[in-house]
């Protein structure tokens, strides 16, 4: 699996949501796993992605590799060594591009005076701090919204058609403070041409209900890391 892949799981089912993104690019990314659409084509409707964009160009530069290398996009969704390089003026930098995407100035001002120490640009990042749908205003920013748009980890459990029955943590909130919850039994839906391999104890990564990869071992932790790390910090500002 190349770099354009990994983002095209990804973002697959926000676009299908029309969250955020072109379009077209829906279309565009199924085609890319199935081997029917151009390299070109992805990059360019990539590059159109409100908040996603800005992260990868940042992560990118820092690790002077192309925004779609793997290990870019991957330190973006699931967390890597990459994002170890990252220090705040770079996060502060990332906030800077978001308002120039949408993310409204008021906001992205505030977010920048009052950031502490300690953020690295993954996904969980711009969900937990930034806000979801603050930079697309396409939904509501929530407590709810922030748990279904997270990158979280799920133990598939059982397969049926189309739809997964998986273990997986809730995001809660408890005294004023994010954290993760005990595991919770829940549905979530999968394409079966993208996960064509999957089997029962599995664990597969979770974006808006959507199952859109096996996690390996070292996926899984870096996960839970760095979604650990980055809910410790929004934490130390209450």
């Amino acid at each position: 699996m190349d770099g354009i892949e990994l983002a095209a799981r990804f973002s697959y089912i926000t676009n299908s949501l029309r969250y955020c993104g072109p379009e077209e690019a829906a279309k565009q990314f199924l085609d890319y796993i199935n081997k029917n659409a151009s390299a070109e084509s992805v990059r360019e409707s990539i590059k159109k992605f409100e908040g996603l964009y800005p992260y990868l160009s940042v992560i990118a530069q820092k690790a002077k590799m192309d925004f779609l290398d793997y290990d870019v996009v991957e330190a973006y969704w699931l967390g890597n060594p990459i994002l170890e390089k990252f220090e705040d003026d770079d996060m502060k930098e990332i906030i800077e591009k978001l308002m120039s995407r949408g993310l409204p100035k008021s906001i992205g001002k505030d977010l920048i005076k009052k950031m502490p120490h300690g953020f690295v640009p993954h996904h969980n990042f711009n969900v937990f701090y930034v806000g979801v749908g603050r930079t697309t205003g396409a939904v509501e920013t929530n407590l709810q919204n922030m748990d279904n748009c997270r990158v979280s980890w799920g133990k598939v459990v059982d397969i049926l058609g189309s739809n997964l029955i998986v273990q997986s943590r809730p995001l809660k909130k408890e005294n004023g403070m994010l954290t993760i919850g005990d595991e919770e039994t829940k549905t979530a839906v999968y394409i079966k041409d993208m996960l064509p391999s999957l089997k029962k104890n599995d664990y597969v990564a979770l974006h808006w209900g959507f199952a859109c990869l096996v996690l390996d071992d070292k996926q899984l932790e870096n996960l839970i890391e760095y979604t650990g790390r980055i809910l410790k910090t929004v934490n130390s500002c209450n």
